[in-house]
């Protein structure tokens, strides 16, 4: 099933207990931002990361920075992203809450060996399922976990070697000798996200969302120019959305309609009977000697006009009633 993006929902949101794990990354921040800003002030979502500070050296990034530009980049207020917690002073400040209470995990990392390693250590912690209720767990995952021996997800999923960094004036290039043991590789890192998650929350709390390549930041990182030229293809030219059941698809999805995504099947989990997705901007297919062809149209050249990056005028994240459509009705 497949959409487009749209105006906001005036649709009164629900209360929910979300905790970030990953919000380091770029899809993370988005994660982070957009959770923060739901609602309006009757809105009391509890936002919390568990490991980490919620974004390294934010003063110093926002500094000067005012009201307008910091929730064009945030996609929340400074009074919303302030109130975000870390998630050890959110517990020990609603103890008997927490008991009572479902609390929603959303797993950002970009990295299957990252992803698998915080789930090991969320589950060294013994916090999920500790209370009265059922805790959550939403995860992103990958497409191409179960066809790991077909193009193009057997590169996908080659270990990554570290190697020693050799500086040439102000690039420091990893071409020297290698470094420790080989990391475990992508598609393998998640195979196993899903089975530790599946341990620690059951089976049946537990949604997997599945991105094919991530592209596009959003405003949130204004990168170099050609980033941000991957930025303009991907935030601009590919703006739909279209949701698959199971693992089943190849292609590359738009950071920003993933993190809404996440967040709304974070609010809506009781809603959702489908918990192995596939969400992708762009899909394509691999044909054996012609190589990656599109399937999917970009956005028209109508609903393209006016946006531009590198200025920060970018389009907005999907409609989260689409995305609720989506995720009723997936392929």
């Amino acid at each position: 099933s497949s959409s487009s993006s749209s105006s906001s929902s005036d649709e009164k949101e629900k209360n929910v207990n979300i905790a970030l794990v990953g919000q380091e990354t770029s899809t993370g921040k988005l994660v982070m931002g957009l959770s923060a800003g739901r609602g309006n002030n009757n809105n009391n979502n509890t936002i919390s990361v568990v490991f980490g500070e919620k974004m390294e050296n934010s003063e110093t990034m926002t500094e000067g920075m005012d009201a307008q530009t910091f929730e064009k980049r945030f996609y929340c207020t400074k009074e919303q992203f302030a109130k975000i917690s870390t998630f050890a002073s959110e517990r020990s400040a609603s103890t008997v809450s927490a008991s009572s209470t479902t609390t929603t995990y959303i797993f950002c990392h970009e990295s299957g060996a990252k992803q698998m390693k915080a789930m090991k250590d969320l589950k060294a912690m013994k916090i999920v399922n500790s209370g009265e209720v059922d805790d959550k767990c939403v995860l992103l995952s990958r497409v191409g976990i179960n066809r790991k021996e077909k193009a193009p997800f057997k590169t996908q999923n080659e270990p990554y070697q570290q190697r020693e960094t050799v500086q040439i004036g102000q690039i420091a290039l990893p071409i020297g000798n290698a470094v420790g043991e080989p990391i475990i590789g992508t598609l393998d890192g998640y195979e196993q996200s899903e089975e530790f998650a599946k341990e620690i929350f059951g089976a049946e709390n537990v949604t997997v969302v599945r991105s094919g390549e991530l592209r596009g930041n959003g405003p949130l990182l204004l990168a170099d120019l050609s980033a941000r030229l991957v930025d303009n293809m991907y935030d601009v030219k590919f703006q739909d959305l279209y949701v698959f059941q199971g693992d089943s698809q190849q292609g590359y999805t738009k950071r920003l309609n993933l993190a809404q995504t996440l967040v709304r099947v974070a609010e809506n989990f009781s809603s959702s009977a489908n918990r192995d997705i596939s969400v992708l901007s762009v899909i394509c297919k691999t044909v054996p000697i012609v190589g990656e062809q599109t399937l999917s149209q970009p956005t028209d050249r109508e609903r393209r006009k006016g946006y531009d990056m590198s200025k920060g005028i970018a389009p907005s994240p999907i409609d989260i009633n689409t995305v609720d459509s989506l995720l009723a009705n997936p392929k």
